[in-house]
């Protein structure tokens, strides 16, 4: 791409970011005088979230500003969700997969950038815990007193991260990430576990930690094809 096609793309994202700013502190406006409330800070979150945005956009060797432009976009939906639904238990869950789509989208627009599947998988995980816990009726664990308390979704979380890790692995012919087969697996041991064992998980997280570990160990010395490639 040429000087001339940069100066022309810059242009374009100038006058792209200044529409889509005048559209959202107009829409804020409107939105707080119909309400009745004030949303002049999810507004300014969603301006300068837009400009991060457009920057990651418009230019892809940016990616980084797709971290405080999620994180920006993220608050300002959940700041105008307190204010609009405050009521509603979705504000968190909505938070928490917007941020890790965030993660995921600069896997996807910077394949150097893999690492970001992990945040990106762990912050999924806990808007799924977050979506079960709120809207799926439980009865929690009985909880031991000077202890851990684990929730009854536990091994959804412990699942998540293992999938994320197991993701990862099947992208080793890609990228260098053979050795996420380790953490999927003692991972998925332990969410095995804990969703066998219900809160008695509680009582013997620690060894299930030294399970899982036992089993990465074990997979590291048995014999296999090393399938690594360069990322």
């Amino acid at each position: 791409m040429d000087a001339k096609q940069n100066k022309e793309r810059y242009k374009k994202s100038i006058l792209f970011f200044c529409g889509i700013t005048i559209l959202l502190i107009g829409s804020g406006i409107l939105a707080g005088q119909l309400y009745l409330e004030d949303l002049t800070g999810p507004t300014i979150m969603f301006v300068f979230a837009v400009a991060f945005l457009n920057l990651a956009f418009w230019f892809r060797k940016n990616w980084w500003a797709l971290i405080p432009g999620g994180l920006l976009l993220s608050g300002g939906v959940a700041a105008a969700l307190d204010i609009l639904l405050p009521d509603s238990n979705i504000t968190g869950p909505i938070f928490l997969i917007l941020l890790s789509a965030s993660f995921i989208s600069i896997a996807v627009l910077s394949s150097k950038n893999w690492w970001a599947i992990i945040p990106g998988g762990t912050f999924f995980s806990i808007s799924l815990v977050a979506i079960l816990e709120n809207f799926i009726p439980h009865q929690d664990f009985p909880s031991i007193q000077h202890a851990f308390k684990f929730g009854v979704y536990t091994w959804v979380l412990v699942f998540g991260l293992a999938s994320t890790f197991g993701i990862l692995w099947l992208l080793r012919k890609k990228y260098s990430t053979n050795w996420a087969k380790y953490p999927a697996a003692g991972l998925l041991a332990v969410a095995v576990l804990a969703l066998i064992l219900g809160h008695h998980f509680g009582e013997i997280w620690w060894a299930s930690l030294l399970l899982g570990g036992g089993v990465m160990a074990l997979l590291s010395v048995l014999p296999g094809k090393n399938t690594q490639s360069v990322g």
